[in-house]
């Protein structure tokens, strides 16, 4: 059965920091836990230096049609290059450090940052890093479509890299005309990248808009304009669990939050000084 959209939502781009432009969608306005944030960026130059993350994984996706790459550090020892096409995953669990800035001051870098929620469990997890090249990432070929697999899985080819918790993200390409229908579990979205397409509606779907579907129904059907259309579908089962924020840490509980504060002002989740 089909998914009925519930919203339909126009997003442009703001100058959040010199240097970074970007686009923001958060599960406190959206309906797309246990995702909580996306951001679609545009970024030429260092903005926000090492930084501590907790409870949650950190996914940096560049595009393939990025101009430039990310250098990404963590206080665990990783050291990657996040190339056009690339996918780097910073699993934070009970604390760590990372920066993630142009590989070339100048260059602009043209890709997603994602935060995936974590359960009450796996909050303090072990941190680590996971990391995937472009040669590396799935990719299935259909006719009339291109489905690059970031997370979960597509026709049961799975992605290089897991979160912990399950959620499919695909990147996908479609040429014009051509429809598409992708498997869809409660919650599901499609944010734009190029092009348009029509969805469950008579609304036509452009750059930087974004759908929110209904739980109910297990499927969403998208047909492309004569442009085709590119797009992000991200699709999951939300925790329903509590939220806490603070800052670059979440938590499910008031306690938790205390505690991941404790190990970060006691040194716990590590040190990265400047590049």
């Amino acid at each position: 059965m089909n998914k009925n959209i519930i919203e339909l939502s126009q997003l442009n781009f703001t100058q959040d920091f010199p240097g970074l432009r970007g686009v923001n969608m958060m599960a406190r306005q959206f309906p797309i836990e246990p995702f909580l944030v996306i951001t679609e960026f545009r970024m030429e130059k260092p903005v926000f230096g090492p930084h501590p993350h907790a409870g949650i994984s950190v996914l940096t996706y560049m595009l393939p049609d990025s101009e430039g790459g990310f250098i990404n550090r963590d206080s665990k020892g990783d050291f990657s290059t996040i190339g056009p096409g690339a996918v780097h995953i910073t699993q934070a669990g009970s604390g760590m450090h990372h920066d993630e800035f142009p590989q070339v001051p100048g260059v602009e870098c043209h890709g997603f940052q994602i935060w995936i929620n974590h359960a009450k469990a796996d909050r303090f997890v072990e941190p680590l890093a996971k990391h995937a090249d472009a040669v590396e990432i799935p990719v299935v070929e259909q006719p009339g479509a291109q489905i690059r697999v970031i997370l979960g899985q597509y026709e049961g080819i799975p992605a290089k890299n897991e979160v912990l918790t399950r959620v499919d993200l695909l990147h996908v390409f479609l040429a014009p005309k051509t429809s598409i229908t992708l498997p869809a579990a409660a919650m599901a979205f499609v944010y734009g990248l190029k092009g348009t397409a029509q969805a469950a509606s008579e609304d036509t779907l452009k750059a930087q808009m974004m759908v929110n579907y209904s739980p109910e129904g297990d499927e969403a059907t998208l047909q492309a304009g004569p442009e085709g259309f590119e797009f992000l579908f991200g699709t999951g089962t939300p925790l329903n669990e509590a939220i806490v924020y603070g800052g670059p840490f979440v938590m499910t509980t008031p306690e938790q939050m205390v505690e991941a504060k404790g190990r970060y002002s006691r040194g716990e989740m590590g040190r990265l000084g400047p590049y």
